[in-house]
């Protein structure tokens, strides 16, 4: 059965599983995923977990129900997918931005910038709603916050390695796994941060901002023994 919609512009758009629309493009079948997932990201944050169906995400997306299942054999692998494109949207350009280091910039000031980064896009309405829902299906799809662990939290440790590692250069830390500082940072700057954020509770900016900037001078004082 075929399915038509308009555009605006008055033409004709056939499903993209219609025998007759032929195997789509590499770019054509990438922006058909980038924009399954977009629509699915908003249906997640505004209806969640239980609250979405495939069926009317087939219907938003204009897709065949047959596509996306062959696409996606249940929610957990959407899910799965959402979080993925969450993850990198938001660290990617925290990466690129920090890659060569930020010029002219101590460590505690970088480290300083970095965090309150990680604080602004863990405190955001998205992040907070997907953890959420992370929180709540990850006992019955245990993969999902394997990937988390996996794609975001130890993406942020790889980052915050990287720079430790480049500023060790000749000075002498107080650990030489930089691995490992790297998690303790993250414990000190967002743990407590990220659990009151999960509870819904507001915090004072102002306040945020100055825990932050402490949080990370204690931490560089204890961890540079050059003196």
């Amino acid at each position: 059965m075929k399915t038509t919609s308009t555009d605006g512009r008055g033409e004709g758009r056939r499903d993209d599983s219609s025998p007759r629309s032929g195997r789509p493009t590499k770019a054509a079948a990438a922006q058909r995923d980038e924009r399954l997932l977009e629509i699915a990201t908003d249906m997640f944050l505004k209806h969640g977990f239980d609250g979405t169906s495939m069926e009317r995400l087939a219907e938003a997306a204009m897709i065949g129900k047959a596509t996306l299942y062959a696409r996606y054999a249940d929610k957990g692998q959407l899910f799965a997918d959402v979080l993925r494109r969450r993850i990198l949207t938001i660290y990617a350009p925290i990466e690129a931005e920090f890659a060569k280091g930020l010029s002219g910039k101590s460590l505690e000031e970088t480290l300083t910038i970095l965090a309150l980064r990680f604080i602004d896009s863990s405190l955001s309405p998205a992040s907070i709603a997907l953890l959420r829902i992370l929180t709540a299906q990850s006992e019955r799809f245990p993969e999902l916050g394997k990937l988390a662990v996996e794609e975001g939290t130890n993406r942020k440790i790889r980052l915050v390695e990287g720079i430790l590692t480049r500023f060790s250069a000749g000075r002498r830390f107080a650990i030489d796994d930089m691995a490992l500082a790297a998690d303790l940072f993250l414990g000190i700057v967002l743990g407590r941060v990220s659990r009151i954020a999960l509870l819904g509770v507001q915090m004072d900016p102002e306040a945020l901002d100055r825990q932050t900037r402490e949080a990370v001078r204690i931490f560089v004082r204890g961890l540079v023994k050059d003196d």
